[in-house]
């Protein structure tokens, strides 16, 4: 019971507006090289449009806008805190080439094939349909539009969790808490790498592959849409 309902607190929006600053402080350091990862394999014309859905602070969509001066990128989330953050570091940097705003993941408000790739970063497991908001991430890319996923892996190894959890110490949590929660709670009620790629294959989209990044614990799934 305990579990369940740190799981329904988890996607809470309200307590992501409570607790995200906490959440931005920390999670940088552990992930940045996972962000500098999915910017990297973009792979955009000029003038592209780029989505990033459960943005958060901002930090993957700011990785895509200053990788790909020439693109757009656009990042929603259903925090209106976390969507002030993002703005604010957006100022900060100095990248013009990138926005914040918020929305819902299942119901987007953007055009149907109107951006040439989408991204998502340990977003899926908070949404109330992972299928439902693929199909609408698939719904806005044009035709061939690329699609890449990334989220916390529930499959991941002790080992590597203990690595993982080493870079993402918050000194006034106690460490077994830290640890019990996020392995139980954040990835352990997350999705494996076989259970992101059938949804985004049951989503529609073509070419589903899967990647790792040495000594990051996350599922980083890569797609098409047809």
């Amino acid at each position: 019971m305990l579990t369940a309902l740190l799981t329904r607190a988890r996607d809470n929006r309200l307590v992501w507006d409570l607790l995200g600053p906490i959440y931005n402080r920390n999670i940088y350091g552990a992930l940045h090289e996972l962000y500098g990862h999915i910017a990297e394999g973009l792979d955009l014309t000029d003038g592209a449009r780029v989505l990033d859905v459960g943005t958060g602070p901002g930090y993957a969509a700011l990785h895509v806008a200053k990788r790909h001066p020439s693109s757009t990128v656009f990042g929603i989330d259903f925090s209106p805190m976390q969507v002030r953050a993002a703005e604010r570091r957006r100022r900060r940097r100095g990248i013009g080439n990138c926005s914040f705003t918020k929305a819902n993941a299942m119901q987007l408000p953007f055009d149907s094939g109107s951006f040439g790739a989408a991204v998502s970063v340990g977003s899926i497991k908070h949404w109330p349909d992972a299928c439902r908001g693929l199909r609408e991430m698939g719904r806005v890319l044009r035709p061939g539009g690329q699609l890449c996923i990334a989220e916390t892996d529930r499959d991941v190894s002790d080992e590597e969790f203990r690595r993982f959890l080493a870079r993402f110490s918050i000194w006034y949590i106690w460490g077994p808490l830290l640890a019990w929660g996020t392995r139980r709670i954040v990835f352990g009620k997350s999705y494996s790498e076989v259970q992101v790629v059938s949804f985004m294959e049951e989503a529609g989209f073509s070419g589903v592959r899967a990647e790792r990044l040495e000594g990051c614990p996350y599922v980083i799934v890569k797609a098409a849409k047809t």
